[in-house]
């Protein structure tokens, strides 16, 4: 297994503070992640021309569109792009949802297409690529609706590119309404990743403290949504905007503030199905 460099390109804050990266070896690029907006992909494909090596695959980590929007701008027809069979399942059902919802606020920089993974990996399985071997673990439902980590080797050396299972330095995305799972993923893969250096789908890369930071986050996110919600499956404006500023002063160095409201419904929804189950199980 030969060594490789990691170069990563952070879109601005309209692309949500996306990371892609760009790991260099002797023989060629291999790329995780692709961006969300036009001009970031462009940017993204300018920064792998000034490597002037080929691109020899792409990885996809999970199915939301920051991370699989700039394929077609930086990954050709002819170049191998891997994920889970649930990833792949994912975008394919959701990408045109997504345009339609999110193309009326960004316009033309919404890309017009879309590609989804055609190479499909199952979980655990790895593949060798330009002198490292890539290894793909599918967590099922967390932060999306389908997550994965990919283990890289090489050189001696050993990253992992987690998505976005943990996030740097902003506010966490919860739309997708999986928090409960999310914190189970986190106790799963925490033992997985130890000691290894983590590269996270937004942020500065870390260590294994990055999961912990999440998982205290989620649990905040939680308990407030549970005191504010009172069962119900959904907050009132006015309570999002407590919810907002308790998030703001737990986590006062994140950014991106408006992703606290935006699964506050989503989460509020979850939680009251947790307890009816709850209350079922305790009637049997």
């Amino acid at each position: 297994m030969t060594d490789f460099q990691c170069h990563v390109y952070t879109a601005a804050e309209p692309g949500i503070f996306a990371n892609s990266y760009l790991l260099e070896t002797g023989d060629g690029v291999v790329l995780i992640d692709a961006n969300l907006l036009v001009a970031d992909a462009e940017a993204l494909a300018a920064r792998l021309a000034a490597l002037r090596k080929p691109l020899l695959a792409a990885f996809v980590t999970h199915p939301h569109p920051d991370h699989f929007n700039g394929l077609p701008y930086v990954v050709p027809e002819n170049v191998p792009v891997y994920a889970t069979a649930a990833v792949a399942k994912e975008i394919e059902q959701s990408a045109v949802a997504k345009r339609e919802q999110w193309q009326p606020v960004y316009g033309d920089q919404w890309p017009d297409r879309y590609r989804v993974p055609e190479h499909l990996i199952a979980t655990g399985d790895g593949v060798d690529i330009g002198g490292l071997r890539l290894t793909v673990h599918d967590i099922g439902p967390a932060e999306s609706h389908a997550d994965s980590y990919i283990v890289v080797q090489g050189g001696g050396r050993r990253a992992a590119f987690i998505g976005d299972l943990a996030f740097g330095s902003m506010h966490a995305y919860l739309s997708d309404g999986h928090s409960g799972h999310w914190l189970a993923a986190l106790d799963r893969i925490a033992h997985d990743l130890a000691g290894t250096p983590l590269w996270p789908g937004h942020g500065p890369s870390g260590s294994i403290s990055m999961l912990e930071a999440q998982r205290q986050y989620l649990l905040m996110y939680r308990e407030t949504i549970k005191r504010l919600a009172c069962g119900a499956p959904a907050l009132t404006d006015a309570s999002k905007q407590e919810l907002t500023r308790t998030m703001a002063q737990f986590s006062p160095d994140a950014r991106l503030e408006w992703l606290v409201g935006l699964g506050a419904d989503a989460v509020a929804a979850e939680l009251a199905a947790e307890d009816r189950a709850s209350t079922r199980r305790a009637q049997q």
